[in-house]
C-alpha cells in the first residue's frame, strides 16, 4: 500500500515544474480564497499536518500514505473519505481558480514548484478515488511495479523531461503525449491490458490540470 499510493499519486507529477504555470493569471477573490483555504486547512489537519506550515510535497504524500497503510485493507477507502470530505467543503470551488498552483502558493507561501504538486495530487486523487474499487483489484500489480521496476518506469519521465528541457516555440504539450503512451505501455507491460484507460486518465488528470487543458487535443485517447 505505501508505495502504490505515493506511486500512482505522482504519475502525472513526474516532470513537475517543467510545465509553464499557465494558470497564474486565472483570480480568486479573496472571499473565495479563504472558504478554499478553511477547507484545505482542515483537510490537512486531519493528516496531522500543521496548514500554518505545510511541509514539502513529498513529505505530504508520506504522510498519507503513512496513515494509509495504518489501515491494511481499508486503506485505499481510508484515504479516500478525506478526499471526499474536502470535495464536498469546496464543492464548485474544487474546479475554481482558488485550487490553481497561483493560488496554493498565495494561501500556504510555497514556491511554483510545490504548489504544483499540491494543486495537481487533488484532482488525480479525486479520479484515483472514483476509481477506487479498480485501484484495490490492481494493488499486487501496482505494489510489484513499484517494488520491482521503479528504474524502468522512470525511463520514461526521463525521457519527457529532456525532451522539455529542449522545446522550441512554446510547444510544452507534444512532449507529454509520448510520456502518456510510454508509461501507459509500461503498466500494460506489467499489469494486463485491464489497467491502459485507468493510468492514462490518471496521467492527463495531473497534465490537463497544470496546463488548464491546453494539452488536451495533442494528448492521446484513453
Amino acid at each position: 500500500m505505501r508505495r502504490v499510493i505515493a506511486g500512482l499519486a505522482l504519475l502525472s507529477s513526474v516532470a513537475c515544474g517543467v510545465l509553464p504555470d499557465v494558470k497564474a493569471g486565472s483570480s480568486c477573490s479573496s472571499a473565495f480564497m479563504a472558504q478554499t483555504k478553511s477547507c484545505l486547512n482542515a483537510y490537512f489537519s486531519g493528516f496531522g499536518l500543521n496548514p500554518a506550515r505545510l511541509p514539502p510535497f513529498e513529505d505530504y504524500i508520506q504522510k498519507i500514505v503513512d496513515m494509509t497503510e495504518q489501515n491494511g485493507p481499508n486503506g485505499v477507502e481510508f484515504f479516500c473519505k478525506y478526499e471526499v470530505t474536502v470535495e464536498s467543503c469546496l464543492g464548485y470551488l474544487f474546479n475554481s481558480p482558488c485550487m490553481t498552483a497561483a493560488s496554493f502558493q498565495d494561501m500556504y507561501n510555497m514556491n511554483l514548484a510545490q504548489a504544483i504538486d499540491y494543486s495537481t495530487d487533488f484532482p488525480v486523487r479525486a479520479y484515483m478515488c472514483n476509481n477506487k474499487d479498480f485501484v484495490e483489484e490492481n494493488l499486487a500489480c501496482f505494489n510489484d511495479i513499484n517494488d520491482n521496476h521503479f528504474d524502468e518506469r522512470r525511463q520514461c519521465a526521463a525521457a519527457v523531461e529532456k525532451d522539455i528541457k529542449n522545446v522550441k516555440n512554446g510547444d510544452y504539450c507534444s512532449p507529454w503525449a509520448g510520456y502518456l503512451t510510454c508509461t501507459d505501455d509500461f503498466y500494460v507491460k506489467y499489469c494486463g491490458p485491464q489497467v491502459k484507460g485507468y493510468v492514462c486518465n490518471v496521467i492527463k488528470e495531473g497534465i490537463n490540470w497544470d496546463s488548464q487543458g491546453i494539452c488536451m487535443s495533442i494528448l492521446p485517447l484513453c
